[in-house]
């Protein structure tokens, strides 16, 4: 039975001939998928915070929001969904049908991550390892979700890695995120996924409604967003001071500009001026409007960061100190052509 469902599930994930059920392959997945589940199940968490919701006929009313949460520490650290856990009177989580009490460390409400730290952890829980060093998984490998939808325990969910986007309509991301076949709904919001060698590729963020899909933060950003969490309870932005547009050229590629640079901001003060075509950041190469803030995502304020750019058709290196991030500043202002679609994207 568990061999034909692995099959159906092949078969529709990849619209191509069906996997003999008795065949070595399908064993060997099957074999696969248990050990990652087996390997990954005892860090996954169910999550719940409690939200005062007004008033009715004097009494006050509690909303609760449910998702999945996984242990990223000894020390009973736990990631979860910010919304989730950002705002709430109390969030706590259960791990084998038993509830603990949490603590916040710290919210970033544009990633959707929460960081929480559990007051009287668990026996005998285990972690899930975030490795900046992964790379990023290849678009029709398979992936594995580990969710605690509804009320049930941990339960294991198999699909596709089958994208890596920067933007869906108008809307862009701060970084990249990887696109699955696997929905998030129903409490499942905040779940570790895995490819078939058991590596931890990302978090669930926000779900596809459109796409019947969800959007996973990569562990490369997941890594910086818990290390500035971990350390002062939120993210610290890098900041320039330069805006960017994008410019038809003459071979009918686009080429990124500074469209303005800000009057002694950092990116004035290291020789950055509007006109210079935008070649990298941080050696990460911009080839549209939509690559740069990805490579801001990675700045750390107050560190130095090589900015390279084409002026008069000499190639420059200038390095420019970062700043944090004026609270009224967005982490990067873009302009350029951007498709009017949009599809309905959706916290987890």
């Amino acid at each position: 039975m568990r061999l034909c469902l692995i099959c159906i599930v092949l078969a529709s994930a990849f619209g191509v001939h069906l996997v003999s059920a008795n065949s070595a392959e399908a064993l060997a997945l099957q074999e696969r998928l248990l050990e990652v589940y087996k390997q990954n199940k005892g860090a996954v968490v169910r999550v719940k915070a409690a939200y005062a919701s007004g008033e009715v006929d004097g009494k006050q009313q509690i909303m609760l929001r449910v998702g999945t949460g996984f242990f990223i520490s000894k020390e009973g650290h736990v990631l979860v969904s910010a919304s989730r856990a950002a705002g709430a009177n109390r969030v706590w989580i259960e791990y084998e049908g038993r509830p603990y009490a949490t603590e916040a460390v710290g919210h970033d409400r544009l990633t959707n991550i929460s960081v929480l730290r559990v007051l009287e952890p668990p026996e005998g829980f285990s972690i899930i390892k975030l490795d900046a060093t992964e790379p990023l998984p290849k678009t029709g490998s398979i992936a594995v979700a580990i969710t605690c939808p509804l009320d049930f325990g941990p339960t294991p969910v198999m699909g596709l890695f089958t994208g890596v986007e920067k933007r869906l309509g108008n809307k862009v991301f701060p970084t990249s995120y990887i696109r699955t076949s696997i929905p998030v709904d129903g409490g499942q919001g905040g779940c570790p996924m895995l490819d078939l060698n058991g590596r931890f590729v990302g978090v669930s963020v926000a779900s596809i409604a459109e796409l019947n899909g969800s959007f996973l933060l990569p562990v490369d950003a997941l890594v910086r967003v818990r290390d500035d969490l971990m350390f002062s309870g939120h993210i610290i932005h890098g900041w320039m001071g330069f805006e960017v547009a994008s410019k038809l050229l003459e071979d009918d590629s686009s080429g990124v500009y500074l469209s303005k640079v800000i009057e002694d901001a950092p990116a004035a003060q290291a020789g950055l001026q509007e006109g210079d075509r935008l070649v990298s950041i941080a050696g990460r190469p911009i080839d549209n409007v939509f690559d740069v803030p990805g490579a801001f995502f990675f700045t750390r304020a107050n560190q130095f960061t090589s900015v390279e750019v084409e002026r008069d058709e000499e190639l420059l290196k200038l390095s420019v100190k970062t700043l944090p991030r004026p609270e009224r500043d967005p982490v990067i202002a873009v302009e350029g052509d951007v498709a009017e679609e949009e599809a309905v994207v959706e916290a987890d």
